[in-house]
């Protein structure tokens, strides 16, 4: 059985962890799936990916990264396992590795300080240590043995003297004297912090002795004078203008401000002196976490949508960075329009994180192009958050053969789920100009189906016309009017038909096409029956008049069908428990599947469609009938997928034609790999081109690798002379070259290299090479810097 592996398509989760950025502000880290992505803060442009071995199956769980306090332009990233990788990031090259042989929690660095872990041993005791000095074989130093709790909001000051953090139900504040080595913690109570119950994040003032505490009510606490104080309790002011818990803050490099972030989607910059604030609004998401550049020209804010933002010091957003745009509010369903292809952009089109926004994602690498604004709505965060927010979504998405045409459906809930009368919805249809290369309005239909939502839509395939079922209980098609400059009647769709059956309500669509004739006729379930409506019409220009003409009955009312699929004069039909097939030519049975699918994929390319039951994955085929699963606790999570084109076909049937990739919430878009192709699995185009890390292990291994293929390619074509052997001595002394001028940090350890190696790099000490050395002073020192043992053999 050919074996697949799951990859993450595209740049994946980048707002789990803190930002990090470099000493001289140039790049910004974040932390993604099983690796490491450098951003040029500039452009935003992905530099590379680092930390991630493509030789390996296991997943590697990275969860925090630091930059070196020896070498500002080494970048430590540790794995929950308990290694520490220092990375060369300008260069993509790995340098040494440290094990701590405890679970890592989190890392920090402090400049002439050295690095400090948090850890947690095997019998769950937590720790923090200290590692002054990052080489190969160092060795942490215990500072605190053993922590009162799982350490939260971590923070220390600019010279590494305090540290401070919360526990997590956020009701005690630890504050660590690392010179002392003492511990003192200060309960929450009426006195120090009146009015809040709980701490959401803290941060020290990296230069004096204040703490700023953010709350759940959003108000912000500034304590002074907690350590050498004569009272018990500190000195506390509070600064105030969230609504809603802060989940956020982070000082300046100098503290002049004090920057905060909330639910509000918006990031206030405090005048720390002054307590006055200023606003960067509609930043699209709650804001997770922000940070300052170290020459305070820009900070870097990370969204629950998954996106990034660079914003100035004047609080303009300079770049946006972000892969697929994750659901953020417990309200909104995971892709419930679904994916789709638009191949004018070779993009993949969805729901974003933005509630009423659609986004466009690039199939070739994955990133995010643009967000389309469809609702032309700003999201509010509520008065209470845990009260439901009233927003518009978009439930239905549809696009035309010729992708000109571009559907949506939207809908506006009210507070009361059970009055579905109230709800809001609303039918747009948008047109493509490729002049501007965007999408504009040309009609908008308030209540397409009446009081009721839409279930379905889709465009005939080889008209200009859109189908759309309802709760209703009608079919209506929607036919394009073309623009009368007589009358001076504008371009508009216009409902011209309608069609029902017993006052069911109408759900899936399918149009199909018989081998025996070439007219196109339209499947429509309503509830548990599928009917099948035919054409009258034989003209594409005209509007198609349906007429019905039989039913594939399945006797179970409750099971209602979910979607309905045509290929080969076959009908494939899935209701909530089960899956039917039937024969369109004489209507009969052909069989049954028990399968409870949940998300699905047809192949425009073959005859395969993907089915995702439970904790399978099943490829079905309707030419053979033949039937290729899969099983993975994955597959249970999955709400979307689409087979998208591919350049490069598979060795595994289903894959040879398009690539299936597939949503699973919080997680991002998935893919399949085969074992043939999984060196490739995390690389992205980087400025055109691939950046392949697995061959940027060493500087050793690329200088070997290269002198090795120059020298099999010199002996392939040419026979063994004195020549030969001269240009073999020129190479191997080219190659010593290059390591004498490599810096020592980005060299292997000394014990890599055989003996050969080393003495080929050594100077002759004997008296005859010492003579036409110096005699030969004026000649180029190609000819003596270097010499190989086959050479002072031959004389």
């Amino acid at each position: 059985m050919k074996k697949l592996n799951i990859r993450q398509f595209g740049i994946g989760t980048i707002m789990k962890y803190r930002p990090l950025i470099s000493s001289d502000s140039k790049y910004v880290f974040t932390i993604g799936d099983a690796c490491v992505y450098v951003w040029i803060a500039k452009t935003g442009e992905c530099l590379r990916l680092i930390n991630h071995n493509s030789n390996s199956t296991d997943q590697i769980n990275i969860v925090a990264i630091a930059i070196n306090p020896n070498n500002q332009l080494q970048l430590c990233i540790a794995e929950q396992n308990g290694i520490i990788n220092v990375w060369d990031y300008e260069d993509g090259i790995l340098i040494h590795t440290i094990k701590v042989e405890m679970e890592i929690i989190d890392l920090y660095s402090i400049v002439n300080s050295g690095l400090y872990l948090f850890v947690k041993n095997t019998k769950n005791v937590y720790s923090l240590s200290r590692i002054e000095s990052i080489r190969h074989k160092s060795s942490p130093i215990v500072l605190f043995d053993k922590l009162p709790c799982l350490p939260k909001a971590i923070s220390f000051d600019k010279k590494g003297e305090l540290c401070v953090f919360i526990n997590v139900d956020g009701t005690i504040i630890y504050i660590l004297n690392l010179i002392n080595n003492q511990i003192k913690n200060i309960l929450i109570t009426k006195k120090n912090l009146s009015y809040h119950d709980k701490i959401t994040c803290a941060q020290i003032h990296p230069n004096e002795e204040s703490i700023a505490l953010g709350t759940q009510s959003g108000r912000i606490a500034l304590w002074y004078n907690f350590i050498n104080s004569t009272n018990k309790e500190p000195t506390v002011s509070y600064l105030h203008w969230h609504s809603l818990p802060v989940l956020c803050l982070a000082f300046s490099v100098d503290g002049s401000y004090l920057l905060s972030g909330g639910h509000e989607c918006v990031l206030v910059k405090w005048l720390y002196r002054k307590s006055e604030p200023t606003f960067r609004p509609r930043l699209g998401a709650p804001i997770i976490h922000v940070t300052s550049s170290s020459d305070q020209t820009f900070y870097v804010s990370t969204h629950s949508d998954n996106s990034l933002h660079i914003i100035g010091s004047n609080l303009s957003i300079q770049q946006t960075i972000g892969g697929i745009n994750h659901m953020f509010l417990p309200q909104q369903a995971s892709l419930p329009a679904g994916i789709h292809t638009f191949m004018r952009q070779d993009a993949l089109v969805m729901n974003s994180g933005k509630p009423g926004y659609l986004q466009f994602m690039s199939i070739e690498n994955g990133k995010l192009l643009y967000n389309l604004d469809i609702v032309g709505e700003n999201y509010v965060s509520p008065n209470d958050i845990t009260e439901q927010c009233l927003f518009t979504d978009i439930k239905r998405l549809a696009i035309d053969r010729t992708e000109t045409w571009l559907v949506t459906f939207e809908e506006r809930s009210s507070n009361s789920n059970s009055d579905d009368h109230q709800n809001e919805r609303k039918l747009r249809f948008w047109i493509f100009n490729q002049t501007n290369n965007q999408f504009e309005l040309n009609t908008s239909i308030m209540y397409p189906h009446g009081q009721e939502t839409l279930n379905e839509m889709l465009f005939h395939p080889n008209k200009l016309e859109l189908a759309t079922t309802g709760n209703d209980g009608f079919i209506k098609i929607w036919t394009f009017i073309q623009e009368n400059p007589i009358t001076k009647r504008v371009s508009h769709w216009r409902c011209l038909s309608g069609h029902t059956n017993r006052s069911y309500s109408s759900s899936a669509l399918c149009y199909y096409k018989l081998s025996s004739t070439n007219q196109i006729n339209l499947c429509c379930s309503f509830e548990h029956l599928v009917t099948e409506w035919i054409d009258k019409t034989n003209d594409l220009n005209e509007e198609s008049r349906y007429e019905y003409s039989r039913c594939f009955a399945h006797f179970d009312r409750k099971n209602s069908i979910q979607f309905i699929l045509y290929s080969s004069d076959q009908i494939f039909v899935s209701h909530k428990t089960l899956v039917n097939l039937w024969n369109c030519l004489n209507g009969q049975f052909i069989k049954s599947f028990s399968w409870h699918v949940h998300a699905y994929a047809q192949d425009p390319r073959s005859s395969f469609v993907a089915l995702f039951d439970k904790s399978f994955l099943h490829f079905y085929s309707f030419s053979d009938g033949k039937c290729h699963s899969r099983k993975s606790s994955l597959f249970r999570r999955v709400t979307s997928a689409a087979y998208i084109p591919t350049k490069k076909s598979s060795s595994f049937v289903p894959f040879q034609h398009s690539r299936l990739v597939f949503y699973v919430p919080q997680q991002g878009l998935k893919t399949f790999i085969d074992d043939d192709d999984d060196d490739n699995k995390y690389l992205i185009p980087i400025n055109g081109k691939l950046d392949r890390l697995n061959e940027e292990k060493t500087i050793l291994a690329n200088l070997i690798s290269q002198s090795q293929s120059s020298l099999n390619q010199d002996l392939i074509n040419k026979q063994k002379s004195f020549d030969d052997l001269t240009k073999l001595n020129k190479t191997i002394n080219h190659l010593n070259e290059q390591f004498l001028i490599t810096p020592a940090y980005l060299l292997p350890s000394i014990d890599n290299y055989c003996i050969d190696s080393l003495k080929r790099m050594l100077l002759p000490i004997d008296n005859d090479n010492n003579k036409n050395i110096h005699s030969n002073d004026d000649k180029p020192i190609d000819n003596i810097s270097t010499m190989s043992i086959d050479s002072e053999q031959d004389s």
